[in-house]
């Protein structure tokens, strides 16, 4: 995989540069992403029970899953926060619970890394799917705000959300960390990713 976005990559690729195009010509926001599957099968199976299903009580195996994924990167990091990527408050009262929240206080328990709530999404959007990668940019413009942001200078975090489709709402919130605070370090960590190298190779 791509040592910096964790995307999959074809050995002879991986052989020659060790990341992705993206990686090596336009950069991520981020220094590093993992991923414990490919989103599918089983796996997507659990986090759709987890996500859409009420069934709250999945946080904890899906952590265990976040925790054994960390742990194996190789990355030799001391987080100092985990930070869930939050949904809009429109669509925690419709889910009636925040999926991320509830898995990150859940990988906060396993690793012992408290975890920071000062960010918000504070513009409601529509959903992601079936948009390209303009229009997802465009629909997440403005959508987070960050507050307390003092408090993750010269930090090291773990960014935790269940799937990583393109990466564009991951992107947008590294963004804004890195332009309100002097941020060490980032560490992208989800439970799924939706594989997409054959574009990125």
């Amino acid at each position: 995989m791509c040592y910096c976005c964790g995307i999959p990559l074809p050995g002879n690729v991986l052989a020659i540069h060790g990341t992705c195009s993206q990686c090596r010509t336009l950069g991520k926001p981020f220094d590093f992403a993992r991923a414990y599957g490919n989103y599918r099968g089983e796996l997507r199976s659990l986090i759709i029970k987890f996500k859409f299903g009420h069934h709250q009580r999945l946080s904890h195996p899906l952590a265990a899953l976040l925790q054994h994924c960390y742990e194996r990167s190789g990355l030799d990091l001391e987080p100092d926060w985990i930070v869930p990527v939050p949904p809009h408050v429109r669509r925690r009262r419709e889910r009636g619970f925040d999926q991320t929240l509830i898995l990150s206080r859940a990988l906060s328990q396993r690793l012992k890394i408290p975890v920071f709530k000062d960010l918000y999404r504070v513009k409601p959007t529509v959903p992601q799917s079936g948009l390209n990668l303009q229009e997802r940019r465009k629909n997440l413009g403005h959508a987070f705000r960050l507050s307390q942001a003092d408090r993750l200078s010269d930090q090291t975090l773990v960014l935790v959300d269940d799937v990583m489709t393109t990466g564009t709402t991951i992107s947008e919130i590294c963004r804004l960390i890195r332009l309100e605070t002097r941020i060490r370090t980032i560490l992208v960590l989800t439970v799924a990713r939706v594989p997409l190298w054959s574009a990125q190779v």
